[in-house]
């Protein structure tokens, strides 16, 4: 995302900030520590970039502590719904 300037400015990084602070658990493994937000819509495929709506907290480069799994780039550009959820021999999530 070389260049993208939406994603760097002080308020979209306070947002998504307050937003990982609220909830950390990956919609994708289901492990907590999640440290980035993925667009739900793709950016690319007219996802809206600011919308916290379309947001889901994910784990980026550094990986799942807990499974490994770098998330958000396994998911790529494709739709949240495309993408299988991690199944385990227990329930890690704690969502609502």
């Amino acid at each position: 995302m070389a260049g993208r300037a939406d994603l760097t400015e002080y308020g979209y990084r306070k947002a998504r900030a307050r937003f990982l602070a609220e909830s950390d658990v990956c919609h994708i493994c289901g492990h907590p520590a999640a440290d980035v937000i993925d667009h739900l819509i793709p950016v690319s495929k007219g996802g809206a970039v600011k919308d916290p709506d379309n947001w889901a907290p994910a784990h980026g480069v550094r990986g799942c502590p807990t499974c490994g799994r770098k998330c958000n780039g396994e998911k790529g550009d494709r739709p949240a719904s495309a993408v299988t959820r991690l199944v385990t021999s227990r329930d890690w999530y704690a969502g609502p």
